[in-house]
């Protein structure tokens, strides 16, 4: 997808994995969990966007509600998977587990969220880079 060859990043327990949103991605994922990973993304954004004022604790419960741990690893790994094909599932899902289940507040709290708020960022950053992507689509358009 990516405009200029831009990989994308998400941070998980300590270490930062490049990305990717294709359609390899995709097809992995709908082979691993019988889901379409646009659908899950965006059920997820939703779910964020409607609980984002209630306390963390409900936030939370919400987000887990929505993505469990095993499709999100699966969701994880199929993007990261694009960008990096020596990851194996067992690292991401061994990440997942290390981070644990609550927000954190530390200094170094970018690489020690729990990973329902990296899937957030994850999504938003595969809405923007699509919403970047159709501008620029819109603008050749235009200009051809």
């Amino acid at each position: 997808l990516s405009r200029r060859g831009y990989l994308m990043e998400l941070r998980l327990c300590y270490k930062t994995y490049p990305f990717k949103m294709n359609l390899a991605a995709m097809r992995q994922f709908k082979t691993k969990t019988n889901k379409d990973l646009w659908f899950t993304l965006v059920s997820y954004l939703e779910t964020y966007i409607a609980n984002q004022s209630k306390p963390t604790i409900t936030l939370m419960r919400a987000l887990y509600q929505c993505v469990d741990f095993e499709t999100a690893s699966e969701a994880f790994h199929a993007l990261v998977k694009q960008a990096d094909s020596s990851i194996e599932l067992e690292q991401i899902q061994d990440a997942m587990f290390r981070v644990g289940w609550r927000p954190v507040e530390d200094e170094d709290s970018d690489f020690i969220q729990p990973w329902p708020l990296v899937l957030f960022d994850v999504a938003n950053k595969i809405d923007q880079e699509f919403r970047a992507t159709v501008g620029d689509i819109k603008k050749k358009e235009q200009a051809g």
